[in-house]
């Protein structure tokens, strides 16, 4: 997980497309720019034009090794995830809340997306997703504390991920998953 502090790194993720895009390097790593063309149904000089603006902010790095020839051009997520620090001034505080904003808009189109093509799944994948809602009531420590519980059960899952990205080699049938939760507090 990195750890952002600097607001034009930012800002590069408040762009719709880009934190579309740089969702998707997360879930299928290194990547041609024609394959990330082809998967956003998007012209590839556009998405040539956005990975150019998330490379100068340190989001993305070129993959050279795996290009077949000149013409070829292969990228990946520079990080595993991000973590923004708490910033203080107005103008931080807007520019954090525009990322969360297109962040949190990712996360549900993926969701609706999943749910709209769902029976395209081969079937033993289509029964295990699996969503919630609850209702508690914490107080503010107790929020925190759950936070810790859920990102430790976590923990060994993304690690067992990393290993498995890094070294290239994941079991037959092993998918990308997407989990997702909030936990806010809600006027009674």
């Amino acid at each position: 997980m990195q750890q952002i502090d600097d607001l034009d790194v930012l800002r590069v993720l408040t762009n719709r497309f880009r934190m579309r895009l740089f969702s998707l390097l997360f879930r299928v790593g290194p990547v041609t720019v024609s394959e990330l063309a082809r998967r956003m149904d998007a012209d590839p000089g556009q998405v040539s034009y956005h990975l150019r603006q998330m490379q100068k902010h340190g989001l993305i790095e070129d993959v050279p090794e795996l290009a077949r020839d000149s013409r070829e051009r292969w990228v990946r997520a520079a990080m595993r995830g991000l973590a923004v620090l708490d910033l203080q001034t107005p103008e931080a505080r807007a520019v954090v809340r525009a990322c969360n904003s297109q962040w949190v808009i990712d996360q549900f189109e993926r969701l609706r997306d999943f749910e709209r093509t769902r029976t395209t799944l081969p079937e033993e994948w289509q029964d295990v997703a699996f969503g919630g809602s609850h209702h508690l009531r914490l107080t503010r420590d107790e929020l925190w504390q759950l936070a810790g519980q859920l990102n430790a059960v976590l923990a060994p899952w993304r690690e067992l991920t990393k290993s498995r990205v890094e070294s290239s080699e994941a079991p037959p049938g092993t998918r990308p998953i997407f989990i997702f939760y909030h936990a806010f507090p809600e006027d009674p």
